[in-house]
């Protein structure tokens, strides 16, 4: 059966806010070389727009779907076609070789302003970053925690094919420093999770992806003077224990002190500091630094692209004399004369 649209009928619907052209749809009449039969039902049709196509007078409005209808009586022979355009922010992207290209309709994208707590193991201070002692210059039992921005970026992308590989950026960390917006996150600082969920009944965009990159910054000193790293996501710890490795022969043993009551060696009853090599930090040398050690707690990954880009804002649409046209807050709209 040839099925072919010869032209567009006389009935337009859209709809217009602040961003211009919100939706918009035109009724198409569909021409068969036979009566359609009850049991069939053809979703594409020759000379109509294909879903996910682009409106050639409305940037940033895309076909989303179809209403199809056909009439009664002398109409069995004809469709009566609605193509529905929205603004889902879609683009094109060409997939590797030998994949088909797939649509992305980007639903949300954008930072929260978060807040969690982080253990306070070293000064924020730049003049004097260093780890966060007792006043005896001893390691607290339990370190103090703070609260601290952990804002949460997060993009909502509808695509029209499974993402394969996504699961491998689970619980990741970013490999290199990346900008979103306004944020510049250094390496380590973004830990990601991504969702999938397909949509039951959508057929051009039926799964769904949410990313969310948390943020984090936990800002330490190294060695001494003003010199700091962002440990980001990484776990930080102030270098002590009871224990050190004996200088001769390499083995652990008790970290010993000089008494204060007796003037004779005895063993510490608490964690004291080490110097980051295994050896008991020497306390009468003004110059000795307490270290704090690094730990790297998630695997890290360079996030693809479509992870955090910025979608496109769709331009404003224009009127027939191409002048633009714009809001001027009270409802009416200010546009060139045409003359």
């Amino acid at each position: 059966m040839a099925i072919t649209a010869t032209k567009a009928k006389a009935g337009k619907r859209y709809k217009v806010n602040e961003n211009g052209a919100a939706d918009a749809s035109v009724k198409y009449q569909v021409i068969l070389d036979a009566p359609l039969q009850m049991d069939k039902l053809p979703i594409s049709f020759e000379g109509v727009p294909k879903i996910g196509s682009e409106h050639p007078d409305c940037p940033g409005l895309y076909v989303q779907n179809y209403d199809i209808a056909q009439p009664e009586g002398a109409g069995k022979s004809t469709l009566d076609v609605t193509v529905n355009y929205g603004r889902g922010d879609i683009s094109i992207e060409q997939g590797g070789e030998g994949e088909e290209d797939v649509i992305f309709a980007v639903k949300e994208w954008g930072w929260d302003d978060g807040t969690g707590e982080k253990e306070l193991v070293a000064s924020v201070d730049p003049t004097d970053p260093k780890p966060v002692l007792n006043s005896a210059g001893d390691p607290f039992d339990s370190v103090p925690r703070v609260n601290a921005p952990t804002p949460t970026f997060t993009k909502v992308v509808c695509t029209s094919q499974r993402m394969e590989g996504y699961s491998a950026f689970l619980c990741t960390t970013n490999s290199t420093a990346l900008t979103i917006g306004d944020m510049t996150c250094p390496v380590a600082t973004l830990l990601c999770t991504v969702a999938e969920r397909k949509i039951i009944g959508a057929s051009l965009l039926p799964y769904e992806y949410t990313i969310r990159l948390r943020y984090r910054s936990n800002v330490i000193g190294v060695g001494t003077g003003d010199e700091t790293i962002e440990a980001g996501w990484d776990a930080a710890v102030v270098d002590a224990g009871m224990r050190e490795l004996d200088a001769t022969t390499g083995a652990k043993k008790l970290i010993q002190v000089i008494s204060q009551e007796t003037g004779q060696p005895a063993t510490v009853t608490s964690p004291a500091l080490l110097d980051g090599q295994g050896a008991a930090l020497d306390t009468t040398d003004s110059g000795a630094e307490p270290v704090i050690l690094r730990f790297q707690a998630y695997k890290r990954a360079e996030f693809p692209e479509w992870f955090y880009s910025e979608p496109e804002t769709p331009a404003a649409p224009e009127d027939d004399d191409n002048t633009p046209v714009v809001d001027n807050g009270g409802g009416a709209s200010s546009q060139g004369s045409g003359e």
